[in-house]
């Protein structure tokens, strides 16, 4: 089962094991809001699709490919070892987010 303890650190991300993935992925997704809306914005729409979107210079290609990799980074720190190696092959953190869905999601 998934472990939300009461008195969590704020600068954990929620741990998911592989149980109880929609109230996880709630939880996972209000923790990279608070981080970083953008971050969020990354998952949703992958940094490919948002500069596409925008069509900004390489410095922006640079911040959505850093974002991207923050984006990562925090939803690897929430997941189990177990869980983390069926993900960790994904590019970007939208596939990566889908990619928990379609295995533990509805």
């Amino acid at each position: 089962m998934a472990r939300f303890e009461e008195g969590h650190s704020i600068s954990c991300p929620p741990l998911f094991e592989g149980e109880a993935y929609s109230q996880w992925s709630n939880v996972m997704k209000y923790f990279i809001l608070a981080h970083d809306f953008e971050l969020w914005d990354i998952i949703e729409e992958g940094y490919i699709e948002a500069l596409k979107k925008k069509k900004k210079l390489r410095s922006e290609n640079d911040t959505k490919a850093k974002l991207n990799s923050r984006a990562m980074h925090i939803l690897l720190c929430g997941l189990s070892e177990e869980v983390s190696k069926k993900v960790s092959t994904c590019k970007r953190a939208k596939e990566m987010w889908e990619k928990l869905e379609r295995l533990y999601g509805k």
